[in-house]
C-alpha cells in the first residue's frame, strides 16, 4: 500500500514536471506550483483511460478559458504525448 502511494506521488510529480517544462502557457520561469491545479485533473483523466483528444481538450480549455490565452495546438500535442510517456509505476 505504501509503495502505491509513493508511486502515485512520483507519477503526479512527473506530470507536474511536464506541465512546468513543456506546457507552461504563461511563460518560462513560473513558480514550480503554478500549474498544480491541473495535475489532479490530468491524473484522474489518465486513470479513467481518457483518450488523447480528451487530454488535449482539457489542456486547451485551461489555456483558452481559464488563462484567457490564445492556445498553442502544436505545443499541446507534444505535451499530451509527453504525459502519455509517463509510467504511473503502480
Amino acid at each position: 500500500m505504501g509503495n502505491d502511494k509513493e508511486a502515485s506521488r512520483r507519477w503526479r510529480h512527473r506530470i507536474r514536471e511536464v506541465l512546468n517544462s513543456q506546457w507552461d502557457p504563461i511563460g518560462a520561469g513560473q513558480p514550480p506550483d503554478e500549474y498544480d491545479d491541473y495535475v489532479d485533473g490530468i491524473a484522474a483523466m489518465l486513470r479513467d483511460r481518457a483518450c488523447d483528444e480528451d487530454l488535449f481538450a482539457y489542456l486547451r480549455w485551461a489555456e483558452t478559458e481559464q488563462m484567457c490565452l490564445p492556445g498553442n495546438d502544436e505545443r499541446l500535442r507534444k505535451v499530451v504525448a509527453a504525459i502519455r510517456e509517463i509510467d504511473p509505476g503502480y
